[in-house]
């Protein structure tokens, strides 16, 4: 089964570690023009499987939508395929309500 991290856990990584982790969010192009994480890479969620070559697996990957659904559907997907993924709970929603720094508009 794939990981989650909360938002909180998932800021302090972004503080910690942002070099060692690789953020895929996989909304669709709109929504990730209106607000996204700062460093985070665009794969849409049907889109993913066929861009498994632009995910760099040597970081830690996280995945993030906007509530953490869609992102869980594709994490549970990657880990069956044996892929490491973790997925953020509560998605860009919870970072927004927490007010993160890290989020772009």
């Amino acid at each position: 089964m794939y990981a989650e991290i909360s938002h909180q856990e998932f800021k302090n990584l972004i503080k910690e570690d942002v070099e060692d982790l690789e953020i895929i969010d996989v909304r669709e192009e709109d929504e990730y023009r209106r607000i996204r994480v700062e460093g985070s890479k665009l794969i849409p969620m049907g889109e993913v499987l066929n861009n498994l070559d632009k995910i760099d697996w040597d970081k830690k990957v996280v995945l993030i939508c906007r509530s953490g659904s869609r992102s869980g559907y594709v994490a549970n997907v990657l880990d069956k395929m044996g892929k490491k993924v973790t997925n953020l709970a509560g998605g860009i929603f919870s970072l927004e309500l927490d007010n993160c720094d890290c989020l772009e508009k």
